[in-house]
């Protein structure tokens, strides 16, 4: 019998039992963190692209530009929910002493 297993599953088991012992406030404070880390790697890289030099070969890129900028915001999420950068746990392990235990 083969049993496919990752080390990732152990360590998400951890973080779900974690996340489930925590307050609404202290949720609200997590989801407020990883927010803000989106909407800063969204920044950083919006500034990132303005450094690439821009062509008209295609002509107008207005639809293109528009796709960007709509790409930029998901990765910028999908980077914050997965804390890789760890700016969203360093946010709320400073705030986190300010929100209260029991809600």
């Amino acid at each position: 019998m083969r049993v496919n297993w990752e080390p990732s599953d152990l360590v998400a088991s951890k973080a779900e039992d974690l996340s489930q012992r925590k307050s609404t406030s202290q949720k609200a404070l997590q989801d407020a963190a990883e927010q803000f880390e989106a909407i800063f790697l969204y920044q950083l890289m919006e500034q990132m692209r303005r450094t690439v030099p821009e062509s008209d070969l295609f002509g107008n890129r207005r639809a293109e530009n528009i796709f960007q900028s709509m790409l930029d915001q998901e990765i910028a999420s999908n980077i914050s929910q997965g804390q890789s950068v760890g700016l969203a746990k360093m946010i709320y392990e400073q705030m986190s002493r300010y929100v209260s235990d029991d809600d």
